[in-house]
């Protein structure tokens, strides 16, 4: 038998834990695997993107370096103008990155697309990584959100136990006045 002492509230709040208890724990390995699966294969696409994309080419520098004018505290790289060939073998030329010690004539490794535009290198991507933080990450989305539902859920659960608290001494409360104080 049953506790006499609790009411019809505590049982819908017992059975709302239950039942988000059991949204997550039926929701998160699917859900999980499901964010992780589609990362890792986004990041391969983006993986193979860049390589028929991206391209390192030679860049020679034909201008002077510009000397950075910004506090020696912080770092900014030097820009230099340069030409390349672009992998179609179209010539390209314009500003590029450049260290400190890069001289008039020198050439450097420059990131161009497959049209010779300047981009930057290649992502360093570890696809398993970012599968693993996008599981974990919609996991735990997914835990915010069923929070969020207990809250609401407790706050009107609270809200009607309130009511029936004041409607209860509403009843009880001028009896017991009038009998204790002998009113």
């Amino acid at each position: 038998m049953g506790n006499p002492l609790r009411r019809r509230s505590d049982r819908i709040e017992s059975l709302l834990i239950f039942t988000l208890v059991m949204a997550f724990l039926a929701g998160a390995p699917g859900l999980g695997w499901w964010a992780g699966r589609s990362s890792y294969h986004s990041d391969l696409r983006a993986e193979e993107w860049e390589q028929d994309h991206v391209f390192a080419v030679a860049a020679q520098i034909v201008g002077e370096p510009a000397e950075a004018r910004d506090a020696p505290a912080t770092y900014t790289p030097r820009t230099a103008q340069a030409r390349w060939t672009a992998p179609d073998g179209t010539p390209g030329s314009g500003a590029v990155p450049v260290e400190p010690e890069t001289r008039l004539g020198d050439t450097v490794r420059i990131w161009v697309d497959d049209r010779g535009q300047l981009r930057g290198p290649p992502v360093d991507r570890d696809p398993a990584a970012q599968a693993a933080m996008a599981a974990v990450a919609v996991i735990l989305c997914l835990a915010a959100a069923l929070s969020g539902i207990w809250k609401i859920g407790r706050a009107l659960l609270d809200r009607h136990r309130s009511r029936a608290w004041q409607r209860a001494w509403d009843e009880v409360g001028p009896r017991w006045s009038r009998d204790r104080f002998g009113g």
